[in-house]
């Protein structure tokens, strides 16, 4: 049950992220057009910047930030001793 109450709750998160997003394209566009059109473009918009933010790898990042996020993805417990 909790686990289809949170996708719920990231579903409602991300349409307020369109809506918003939606509602500013109107409001640039001089407060006319389609709703629809809005919506589309504004959900087209956050769907590109969530790619561009997955493009990123372990290896674009610094060595501290590269081993933390392996360990993280992997389940890992990091070595402490290696910390800085």
């Amino acid at each position: 049950m909790s686990d289809t109450l949170s996708a719920a709750a990231i579903a409602t998160s991300q349409d307020e992220k369109i809506r918003q997003r939606a509602y500013e394209i109107w409001e640039r566009e001089g407060r006319t057009g389609n709703p629809e059109d809005h919506w589309f473009r504004a959900q087209r918009e956050l769907d590109d910047q969530g790619r561009e933010r997955s493009d990123a790898t372990v290896e674009d990042a610094p060595p501290a930030a590269a081993a933390e996020a392996s360990s993280a993805a992997s389940g890992e417990v990091p070595d402490e001793r290696f910390a800085e």
